[in-house]
């Protein structure tokens, strides 16, 4: 009867070991092959200018530093000299304007869009959620989905993908 029990026991807690050990080694193997996905240890840098006066870009920067990134806010009377030079398509300015790893997000941009332009590195200069959608980050306490678009300068916009 002891026996059996203890068979049991040991029974648990080899499963227990080798179910832990292989998902510690998923996880692992996910790290290592998605280098531009966020860790808890590195946050992704993220200059965010905005206007002074704009509460929805302030909210924007909660959103991604609640999802692991580090903003800085910085405030601009000159928001659309900024858009300018980072090549920002007039027709799909916004808000805020964001340098994050190279890449330029305009908007109201979600966290899955931005991840997928990290990960997956397209060539274009940025991203962008045109205007202020009410259902967007920032905008909406639970945010749907928006349009995002690609975008290489004044002239040249694709269609990215809805998130």
């Amino acid at each position: 009867m002891h026996y059996s029990k203890f068979l049991m026991a040991v029974s648990f807690v080899l499963t227990a070991s080798i179910g832990l050990s292989a998902c510690s080694q998923k996880n692992q193997d996910k790290t290592k092959t998605d280098e531009a996905s966020l860790t808890k240890n590195e946050p992704i840098s993220v200059t965010m200018y905005k206007n002074p006066n704009c509460q929805c870009c302030s909210k924007w920067a909660t959103y991604l530093e609640n999802n692991g990134f580090s903003v800085e806010e910085i405030p601009t009377d000159t928001l659309a000299s900024v858009k300018k030079q980072k090549g920002v398509p007039d027709q799909l300015g916004a808000c805020h304007t964001a340098l994050i790893d190279g890449y330029v997000v305009e908007g109201h941009v979600s966290v899955g869009a931005i991840n997928k332009l990290l990960n997956e590195r397209p060539e274009t200069k940025g991203i962008a959620v045109p205007g202020m959608p009410a259902e967007s980050p920032g905008m909406a306490e639970n945010p749907g989905s928006v349009d995002v678009y690609f975008f290489n300068g004044p002239d040249q916009v694709a269609y990215f993908d809805k998130f």
